[in-house]
């Protein structure tokens, strides 16, 4: 029995530190695909991941956007209380993206 327990815990501390290193790879991943110097120090490199992260962000929401838009409109029609919420979410993070990639910019 004590066995059993000491081998599962052994695994999950093998699957965790595996993970850990999986996580960290997946970092340096997007640090290089967002062109973000390994020289950047402070603020300087936030700015350029920020830059690099929000432009595909808002491209993606402002597809889905339309989408959402149309949702709520269906649920407003057929009586639901939650178009509103639906619509006015999408709109909003819309909006917040916007005004985040004009003062990243």
């Amino acid at each position: 029995m004590h066995q059993a327990v000491l081998a599962a815990g052994a695994l999950m501390l093998a699957m965790l530190a595996g993970l850990v290193t999986v996580q960290a790879a997946g970092v340096d991943i997007v640090a290089n695909a967002a062109g973000i110097p390994k020289s950047a120090n402070g603020i300087g490199g936030f700015v350029n991941g920020a830059r690099a992260l929000v432009d595909p962000a808002l491209v993606m929401v402002a597809a889905v956007a339309p989408l959402c838009l149309i949702a709520g409109g269906l649920v407003l029609l057929f009586g639901g209380r939650s178009g509103m919420r639906i619509i006015g979410t999408s709109l909003g993070v819309l909006l917040l993206l916007g005004s985040v990639t004009a003062l990243i910019n």
